[in-house]
């Protein structure tokens, strides 16, 4: 099963199942409305999607055909925050503006 999320005019876009092949999707808004919430309730929707994707695989289901254009990043609002100081290359940088030399340990 794959998931994504396409464009909907919100911040979170709308989940979708995408065919094995990646050539066709459709919606899954209806058994989660991003896959922020599906992840959130995984146990309660998991079945749902498989069954969705089973359909989609069947032709059971109105599908799109696949356009890169209508997708969004698959959790536009991830919550996490990435830090990259604690990699050597972002420390010598760091340290380089401002004048400091590498410290060697």
């Amino acid at each position: 099963m794959k998931l994504g999320t396409v464009r909907n005019g919100t911040r979170d876009g709308a989940l979708v199942v995408i065919s094995k092949d990646g050539a066709t999707y459709t919606s899954a808004a209806d058994i989660a409305p991003t896959l922020q919430d599906a992840l959130d309730r995984w146990d309660e929707v998991e079945a749902a999607l498989q069954a969705r994707s089973a359909a989609l695989h069947a032709g059971d289901v109105e599908a799109k055909a696949y356009d890169g254009d209508d997708f969004h990043a698959p959790l536009p609002r991830a919550y996490e925050w990435i830090d990259g100081s604690a990699y050597i290359n972002h420390i010598v940088l760091v340290r380089k503006a401002r004048g400091l030399s590498l410290i060697h340990i």
